[in-house]
């Protein structure tokens, strides 16, 4: 069991090391200060958890203390490439109405599936932070595919370091997710593989993540359409679905 966490915290740092190292070389740092932070406490978090490895007792202590500090680092780094992306478009009404009534829809479903589906075996402080983990998981994964959604409505080809960053915690938190749910069905029946799926889902973004910064960043031809064309278009499509909905009254 030791191997395995030893593992599970050793491969993540070394691509974190990397990680970081590509983004100060890439001149990356003023761009994406939070996910460069991000990176950094997420490092500091696994060479801690790996010296405390031997001591399980230990360990837990460690990791339910960094576990918070490092979703707000998570949720920090998501906003900053969010807004390195879509900041003007941030002005338009209707988008903002249709960002926010999603991610509204995402808290009540995570809400009632942490009351319906609360880990077994577990005590209670422990299971808030699984629900925590866990809600914040849900929510990323509905994130990334209001993210995809955006990308292919504005036509958006360029941001490839941002979108790089996003589609590697929309990953992690993809297959993250079925670890939660295998200890909220199962328990500690099958603890391993529950500690397993995350371990795994990170490395995956850390991979997604190393990949994309050992590639030059491509230049691209800027949009064609303008917000102001986008937005009236969108408003044009948003009068007619209101002219149905009135005639079907």
């Amino acid at each position: 069991m030791r191997v395995l966490i030893i593992l599970s915290l050793a491969i993540p740092i070394a691509l974190q090391i990397c990680i970081a190292v590509l983004l100060i070389w890439r001149k990356l740092q003023k761009r994406f200060p939070w996910f460069l932070a991000y990176i950094l406490y997420a490092l500091i978090e696994a060479v801690t958890r790996l010296a405390a490895s031997g001591s399980r007792h230990a360990y837990l202590i460690v990791y339910w203390s960094t576990a918070v500090p490092g979703i707000v680092f998570t949720v920090l780094a998501l906003r900053e490439s969010f807004l390195a992306i879509f900041w003007s478009e941030t002005r338009l009404r209707w988008f903002r109405l249709i960002f926010w009534s999603c991610i509204l829809a995402a808290i009540v479903y995570v809400g009632w599936q942490a009351w319906a589906l609360s880990p077994r075996q577990v005590p209670r402080f422990l299971s808030v932070i699984l629900r925590l983990e866990s809600g914040l998981d849900i929510l990323i994964s509905i994130f990334g595919l209001l993210y995809a959604g955006a990308i292919g409505l504005f036509g958006i080809l360029e941001h490839q370091r941002a979108t790089a960053i996003i589609l590697g915690f929309t990953a992690n938190s993809s297959v993250a997710v079925f670890g939660w749910i295998t200890r909220s069905v199962f328990g500690t029946k099958f603890r391993v593989l529950s500690e397993w799926i995350p371990a795994v889902a990170y490395i995956l973004a850390e991979a997604i993540w190393t990949k994309d910064l050992l590639r030059q960043e491509r230049t691209l031809p800027e949009r064609k359409q303008t917000l102001e064309q986008m937005s009236s278009v969108m408003d044009r499509y948003i009068e007619i679905v209101h002219r149905y909905l009135g005639s079907e009254r």
